[in-house]
């Protein structure tokens, strides 16, 4: 047998969405910033996200994270994420099954009772506090977000396929998420809609692209809305978000909850420090809340807390056989 790669990784799940964290055998990528070093993946080795992510190694609903060194000296890793439609500069339940992993393994020295992961992504310095008691497993883990920012409240689109007029709001949490109320389809989030839930996603995602251009205020490279999160109010408020080629998170999504508390904070709905449990389509649950943010661009942010807890699945290594003529992966819309 001829073995053309090898790629090391550990797999995790958060609230039931997966990690793949790839510790071994990736592309060395350039950049002097992890902007750069996320650029580099995308021009220059998409090959190797689609090899790591997609069948047969993978599947269509596969999200990961490469582990990279870092570019600021205060983080302990660098790290991008990636799914099967493409790479990411951020993802929350991906932090937190990456710092899971760091300090299961001893990738990062353990301390008691808690843990400081610091993870340099391509949207800012991402720190994590992982439960770690003297004797006992490695426990819930903490996210402390980049600062997260309502880019547009109130907006309203009619649809391209019916004539059906939604509202939505726009918000930065780590990434651009449209945030809309699933009442509006009549749907509940629950598990029996999750492909009526994914298709209306994927519409609204592509009708809110085609309607306007939304931007980060203090960053002009990131310029579209990238997540769908579909919501129902209750105790606890239910997600489902939609991303990618037709994702569908099984978590409460990190960046999404983000999101969700810094909307909440502009309507006054939440105040800082208050607890906020949002519930996936799984059932999995984050606790969230928040503290005040810097103003970016002279808008006000908040900088999102996010509590959940990840395990790890799988330890293993992918091989690439020379006279495999599927090697390189493939995906199936």
């Amino acid at each position: 047998m001829e073995i053309t790669g090898l790629v090391a990784v550990v797999d995790t799940h958060t609230g039931g969405e997966p990690t793949r964290l790839i510790i071994g055998g990736a592309p060395l990528l350039k950049g002097a910033t992890m902007g750069e070093k996320w650029l580099d993946l995308r021009e220059n080795h998409d090959d190797f996200r689609v090899l790591a992510m997609c069948e047969p190694r993978g599947h269509g609903d596969m999200f990961g994270a490469l582990l990279t060194p870092p570019c600021r000296r205060e983080a302990h890793f660098g790290v991008i994420f990636m799914d099967s439609g493409g790479s990411l500069s951020m993802c929350g339940h991906g932090s937190i099954g990456v710092a899971k992993t760091l300090v299961a393994t001893g990738a990062v020295a353990t301390t008691h009772p808690t843990t400081t992961v610091r993870l340099d992504t391509p949207v800012g310095l991402v720190e994590l506090t992982v439960e770690t008691p003297e004797g006992g497993p490695v426990g819930p883990v903490r996210l402390r977000n980049v600062p997260a920012v309502v880019i547009a409240m109130d907006r309203s689109l009619t649809l391209s396929t019916r004539p059906k007029t939604i509202a939505y709001d726009v918000v930065f949490g780590g990434l651009l998420f449209a945030i809309v109320d699933a009442g509006q389809f009549d749907l509940e989030i629950e598990a029996a809609n999750a492909s009526e839930l994914t298709r209306i996603g994927m519409e609204l995602l592509r009708d809110i692209n085609a309607a306007a251009t939304y931007e980060h205020p203090a960053n002009p490279k990131i310029r579209k809305v990238s997540h769908i999160e579909l919501f129902r109010k209750g105790d606890p408020t239910r997600n489902a978000v939609v991303f990618g080629n037709g994702q569908l998170d099984r978590s409460p999504c990190g960046t999404g909850t983000s999101s969700k508390v810094a909307l909440l904070a502009a309507r006054g709905e939440l105040a800082p420090g208050e607890l906020f449990v949002h519930q996936s389509i799984t059932g999995s649950q984050f606790v969230a809340s928040y503290e005040e943010g810097p103003e970016i661009a002279g808008r006000p942010s908040v900088i999102p807390h996010i509590r959940g807890r990840a395990f790890v699945t799988a330890m293993t290594d992918f091989v690439a056989e020379a006279d495999d003529p599927q090697k390189e992966g493939f995906f199936l819309g």
